[in-house]
């Protein structure tokens, strides 16, 4: 089995409300063998604050993510006005980010593209669908980092 790293070990952004979806994604991630460091965030106001440094992270001063895991229905701001938000900012547009989600809804996936999402994942039920997806994710992030190096070579 390889080792998937996410740009050089780049913290992954998981902006999920829900605590047992949140730790099934980190425990996939990690069985996937994603090594990045994954920082959870409950909800898209606490997103924002960690993607701007602002509010609670303001003296933190994380890291940029290399990659937003973003949820769609969320308290306090949900994830369509997240991802516009980081989409229509100079400074983190270039950001991926990828829907994963339980809402399977066309108008939904629609919206999240037009957006800027780069991808739109349903959550499976089951949790060897779910790990297999979430592999799937991590090669495919892999792959696309590793071609934006070379490009920027």
């Amino acid at each position: 089995m390889s080792i998937i790293k996410i740009n050089n070990y780049e913290t992954i952004l998981l902006v999920e409300d829900e605590e047992d979806h949140a730790r099934l994604i980190k425990q996939s991630l990690k069985k996937a063998n994603v090594l990045n460091p994954i920082t959870w965030v409950r909800n898209g106001v606490e997103a924002m604050e960690y993607i701007t440094k602002t509010g609670q992270y303001e003296q933190e001063k994380p890291p940029t993510p290399a990659l937003v895991l973003l949820d769609i229905k969320m308290p306090l701001m949900n994830g369509f006005e997240v991802l516009k938000k980081i989409k229509t900012n100079d400074k983190y547009k270039t950001v991926p980010v990828v829907i994963l989600t339980t809402t399977s809804l066309s108008e939904d996936i629609n919206k999240a593209m037009e957006l800027g999402a780069n991808d739109y994942i349903v959550k499976p039920v089951k949790f060897s669908d779910f790990t297999r997806k979430v592999q799937s994710l991590g090669y495919y992030w892999v792959f696309v980092s590793d071609s934006k190096k070379g490009e920027q070579e």
